[in-house]
């Protein structure tokens, strides 16, 4: 029986085991080889085993090694040498540090490791920086390669307890370290895994670790998340936005007007290296604008010169399994992608497994969601792969792939996608199939914004099939080309001869309808909608198909009041849009529904209904997304109505989200689109005080004249322009643009609430009161124009002295844009609303006019005479208790009150009515938000209330206020 063994022969058992011999050298221990070099052990190669790390333990110091203090920052990657400063990525990264873990996880080319290399060479990490970067297939040494950064950073860490030492080098040094772990997705060593998921949970109060990986690394994310203790980058926020794209590109030293820069973030959807690659081509070329022409065309990956056919090859192709590549090229062909479209183009029965590993292999597929589990590819990434497929699969075999494509969709119910895609296949038989069976909804869609593909032919006999005609028309319309819908519509009229059938002119009728919607013609598209209505009269009997009859004139009605609505006659909008929407529900096409919901949207929009708006937004969104349709003018027209509500509303960052996703949602930049989309970009840059970012947005529409575009835009666009004028100080030049203006549209309402805010710069507060209730007076359909134009009269009136006149026009104002939330026409004038709502109340009679418009605006109260009962608050819509106040409530309290109110509670009070936020009203009163809402809470005790509302009510009954 063995007792012991001594330490000798513990160092000669590990001389046999591992052919090295132990010299002792001022405390160090080295391990060399029996030829003199120094050598990893095979203990150290073990490292994952517990039971040799705890005999490595026993004989290791008991501290460790103490290495001599060296910069910090020696090992962090060098920057590239156009390096853009993203200061709003840099903030993450500083409040990421109070974390243990921050994830940056995103697929290569997105900018992660400059980002963090950034940060650390601007000397924004709170202490000690480590940085390790790990090579492909590691192995256990990754291991070694971190430990000894952690030594070279002067971070000491016991290797046998994963624990903060108190070696002199820490000792010092209370504040966090932070160790970037870069390219963690080549470790794949399950023991070096567990290693470093047990140092981060033991040294995640003292280091913050930050892990770069193109692929969620094996760890246990899942309890970091629950705990708090996880903070995450990915795609959506490492992609470059419009300002850094300019921000780079002056960077490169190449010049491109601001619609060419828009377009290359369009197109590359913010790719970091994507967009390097392109702008670093630029450099030294006469016409840049050309090669952001030939990425919008889809030529870029013919274009060897740009390089990115290569990059997206060797950087991200090469590195794939060749079963999902194959996927990934045969699925290219298609806008979205889901796994029966999988199993269809390939054959194969494991559709979700490979869309599920694409999404895990990081932005490769992102899931886009919907009833068949849509994915969708990066749009540049999906421009490479058709590249690549065209270069590698003979065009017989890509046809087939359309047609296979075709077969799902119909299968499906999808007549869209399977028109398009039976097209782009050659064939015929099933596309004039498709177009027969599905005419109404196809033509009464809308237009799609998908991307044009090459090759396709019609066929030799298409002079003598009509309904083929108009089909390839649609499809013609679908990709953006409107020259060659008209050619293919007049093939198909002179095809169906001089007396078509009732049915057959009744095709026709719907086909020129959709002519002009494309085309954005209100007047042209409301006569077509009117000669439609006829021959669906005519045609009633001969149908096949009973619920064609109804889907036509569903499709007419909501013609007429997109054309109503844009004429600025919503009464008659409203009635057509009921009547268009009832009968599309009733034909069950679902992409008239669609329509009928994106129209339903603009009609609520325009008369300020805006919850009602958002919510027929997001229905059309829901509905594309279910139907896998993620590039439509329905989708983009939707964002944009959801960016007006959330600009109304004052929730500036998500209306920009919203006009970005708008973009997105086209294939290419589309003109039509561009317009209002550049109109609510500007309208955005303008209330975030970017006066000089919202005129370069304007300006391209500026050079058209007063007619060319649309009416909302031409009315918007040149009241904008005078607003910016305006707060440039050129009151001359505001003048004439407003002028010119009013001689167009003497009654629209914009130009004269832009006229009335004039007059007030002008120092003319009787002027701008007329104008102002002269809008009133003309019943302004929108809620959102009444509340402006009440704001700006109450202004006047201040202006005039007359406090107590003011102080009711505001009241309505607050009483009018509560329900909604309307925030934006009482934004910029805290500081008189502020003195007009704290000046003590005066009674005052209402004049007769005023009555009227109330009545008109369906406001009217008893005012004139003295009220039976107390009059309803007049209070901002209700508003979530302050986090820790108390909630309680007293009910009958109706006598004096016990506790008055101090001073400042008597303040705060009168803000409480007004439509300014709790740190709003800490901002006035140059207080803190704590500071408010301790005075709340005891308003709220005092008065026996436990909601804003009732606070003001009660307060009023009280005369408080």
């Amino acid at each position: 029986m063995v007792v012991g063994v001594s330490c000798p022969t513990i160092t000669t058992l590990r001389e046999g085991l591992t052919g090295t011999s132990e010299t002792a050298s001022s405390g160090v221990t080295v391990q060399t080889s029996h030829h003199g070099v120094p050598r990893e052990s095979t203990l150290d190669i073990l490292a994952h085993n517990d039971a040799a790390e705890r005999f490595r333990s026993w004989n290791a110091p008991h501290r460790p090694v103490e290495a001599p203090l060296v910069a910090p920052r020696g090992d962090t990657p060098a920057l590239p040498t156009v390096h853009l400063s993203r200061d709003r990525l840099m903030e993450h990264l500083d409040a990421a540090v109070s974390h243990p873990v921050t994830l940056l996880c995103a697929p290569t080319g997105w900018g992660k490791t400059a980002l963090v290399a950034s940060w650390i060479h601007a000397g924004r990490a709170p202490g000690r920086a480590a940085y390790v970067r790990f090579e492909v297939n590691c192995g256990a040494t990754a291991w070694r390669q971190l430990t000894n950064a952690l030594t070279a950073a002067g971070i000491a860490v016991d290797p046998a307890t994963y624990a903060w030492t108190n070696a002199r080098s820490n000792a010092h040094h209370h504040e966090r370290a932070v160790v970037v772990l870069d390219d963690l997705h080549h470790v794949t060593n399950h023991t070096v895994l567990r290693r470093l998921e047990r140092l981060i949970t033991r040294l995640g109060d003292r280091i913050s670790f930050l892990i770069l990986a193109r692929t969620e690394p094996p760890l246990s994310l899942y309890r970091w998340r629950v705990r708090g203790q996880l903070h995450e980058l990915r795609t959506d926020h490492l992609a470059l936005t419009q300002d850094e794209v300019s921000g780079l590109a002056e960077g490169y030293g190449v010049r491109l007007a601001q619609h060419f820069r828009f377009a290359l973030w369009h197109v590359t959807e913010g790719w970091p290296a994507a967009v390097a690659v392109i702008l670093s081509a630029m450099v030294g070329r006469h016409e840049p604008e050309r090669m952001v022409t030939d990425i919008i065309l889809g030529q870029a990956g013919l274009n060897e010169e740009v390089g990115l056919s290569e990059y997206v090859r060797r950087e991200i192709l090469q590195h794939l399994d060749p079963e999902i590549r194959e996927v990934m090229l045969r699925t290219s062909i298609l806008e979205t992608v889901c796994p029966g479209l999988v199993e269809a183009l390939t054959g194969s029965r494991g559709g979700a497994r490979l869309l599920a590993q694409m999404s895990r292999a990081n932005a490769l597929a992102s899931f886009y969601g919907g009833s068949h589990s849509w994915y969708r590819y990066r749009r540049l990434l999906r421009a490479m792969l058709r590249a690549e497929l065209r270069s590698t699969l003979p065009f017989a075999e890509e046809r087939a792939l359309h047609r296979a494509a075709a077969g799902w969709y119909a299968a499906n119910g999808l007549p869209s996608d399977a028109l398009t895609h039976a097209i782009a296949g050659s064939d015929w038989v099933s596309a004039e199939r498709l177009f027969v069976q599905y005419w109404p909804e196809l033509a009464g869609s809308g237009p799609r914004a998908m991307t044009a593909r090459d090759g396709t032919q019609p066929p030799p006999d298409i002079a003598e099939r009509p309904m083929l005609a108009l089909a390839l028309a649609l499809y013609c319309r679908d990709t953006g080309d409107l020259v060659g819908m008209s050619a293919f519509i007049r093939l198909g009229e002179r095809g169906l001869g001089e007396a078509p059938t009732a049915v057959q002119a009744e095709v026709l009728a719907a086909m020129r309808l959709a002519e002009a919607v494309a085309a954005e013609s209100p007047e042209r598209a409301g006569a077509a909608a009117a000669r439609l209505l006829e021959r669906t009269e005519d045609a009633a009997d001969e149908h096949v198909y009973a619920d064609f009859t109804a889907a036509a004139r569903a499709v007419a009605h909501l013609t007429f009041s997109g054309a109503a609505v844009a004429d600025g006659r919503l009464e008659e909008a409203d009635e057509a849009l009921e009547h268009g929407a009832d009968l599309a529900r009733k034909s069950g096409f679902n992409l008239l529904t669609v329509q009928a919901n994106r129209l339903q949207a603009l009609t609520h929009l325009s008369r300020g209904r805006l919850s009602a708006a958002a919510a027929c937004a997001r229905r059309v969104l829901d509905s594309c997304r279910d139907a896998g349709i993620a590039e439509s003018r329905n989708i983009s027209y939707a964002r944009l109505v959801l960016a007006t509500v959330c600009r109304e509303r004052g929730q500036l960052d998500e209306a920009r989200f919203h006009i970005e996703e708008s973009v997105n949602a086209n294939a290419v930049p589309d003109p039509n689109g561009w317009v209002s989309g550049a109109i609510a970009l500007a309208l955005l840059l303008f209330d975030r005080g970017d006066h000089g970012g919202a005129l370069e947005a304007l300006e391209p529409l500026l050079d058209s004249r007063v007619g060319a575009m649309p009416r909302y835009a031409d009315v918007t666009a040149r009241a904008l322009h005078a607003e910016l004028c305006l707060h440039d100080g050129r009151l001359d030049r505001a003048h004439a643009v407003i002028a010119e203006a009013l001689r167009h549209w003497p009654e629209a309402d914009e130009p004269l609430l832009t006229l009335a805010r004039l007059h007030l710069a002008d120092g003319r507060p009787a002027a701008a009161a007329q104008v102002a209730d002269r809008v009133l007076v003309n019943g302004p359909g929108s809620l959102v124009t009444v509340v402006t134009a009440t704001v700006v009269l109450a202004q006047a009136l201040r202006q005039l002295g007359d406090v107590a006149g003011a102080s009711d026009q505001l009241d309505q104002a607050l009483r009018m844009a509560g329900p909604e939330g309307i925030r934006r026409p009482f934004q910029g004038h805290a500081t008189w609303i502020a003195e007009v709502l704290a000046s003590p109340p005066v009674l005052a009679v209402t004049h007769p006019r005023e009555l009227e418009r109330d009545e008109r605006s369906g406001l009217a109260d008893d005012r004139a005479q003295p009220p039976a009962t107390p009059p309803p608050a007049t209070v901002p819509p209700e508003e979530p208790v302050p986090d820790g106040l108390v909630a309680w409530s007293a009910p009958g309290a109706a006598g004096a009150m016990a506790d008055p109110l101090t001073e400042k509670e008597s303040q705060v009070l009168l803000y409480l009515r007004s439509m300014l936020s709790i740190a709003e009203i800490a901002a006035v009163l140059s207080v803190s938000t704590n500071t408010v809402k301790t005075h709340v809470r005891h308003v709220y005790r005092k008065l026996g209330v436990s909601r804003r509302r009732d606070a003001v009510r009660r307060a009023r009954e009280l005369s408080l206020i």
